[in-house]
């Protein structure tokens, strides 16, 4: 059996694919989301829940200020945030129960593991917008799924994998719609390349993230 730190270490990263039904069902949930009052607010609306993920079903936490350490956000660290939950039917839809089967399995995640998740579009409305204003980054997790939902009249956005803070990117891949990256939060670090619009317009890309860790 693998000791906690060699699981860990374990699992590096895999990329797959959601069905395009799934991405047509979870699409319209993002039209709803609300303002964000916090420093990226400008740019990126935001929901945020917790759930137990057990037997294939979902049990919602109680709603929970996310927090990070500046050593990890450079950009939000140590602020409290309180983010509106997902909405009932979104997380009722089925599509959203096989963003966290896929999470899961690709992670090895135990069954009954808390599994955190933000619902986020970032918008750039004629201008380049940053997607991670806190740079190339770890999110403080031991998994992070990222779940890109729908591109709209964008360039960049581009994820790319990085073994160091300071180091060049081992990977990158413009993740369009329904394509999903899960990685070793520990292992490796992230960034995501500023978008703009196309054609000078409103532009904006949706995404889940969702986040875990393996003691729980």
């Amino acid at each position: 059996m693998l000791t906690t730190k060699s699981a860990q270490e374990a699992f590096r990263l895999e990329i797959g694919q959601l069905p395009q039904d799934s991405v047509s069902h979870l699409a319209p949930s993002f039209d709803n989301l609300p303002d964000n009052p916090y420093a990226d607010g400008s740019y990126r609306l935001r929901r945020y829940s917790r759930f137990i993920f057990r037997n294939d079903s979902l049990k919602r936490l109680p709603t929970k200020a996310f927090v990070q350490d500046e050593s990890v956000n450079h950009f939000q660290g140590n602020v409290e945030r309180i983010y509106p939950e997902i909405e009932d039917q979104t997380v009722a839809d089925s599509a959203f129960l096989e963003l966290f089967e896929h999470f899961q399995k690709m992670a090895d995640i135990a069954d009954g593991s808390t599994i955190e998740v933000h619902q986020m579009r970032i918008f750039a409305d004629h201008h380049q917008v940053e997607v991670a204003p806190e740079g190339v980054h770890q999110d403080g997790f031991d998994r992070i799924g990222i779940y890109v939902i729908q591109r709209h009249n964008i360039i960049g956005g581009d994820v790319s994998i990085h073994l160091h803070e300071d180091s060049k990117a081992m990977m990158k891949h413009p993740l369009n719609n329904g394509e999903f990256v899960v990685l070793n939060d520990r292992r490796f670090f992230h960034y995501a390349s500023p978008i703009k619009p196309i054609d000078g317009e409103l532009g904006y890309m949706d995404a889940f993230v969702l986040t875990a860790n393996l003691v729980h």
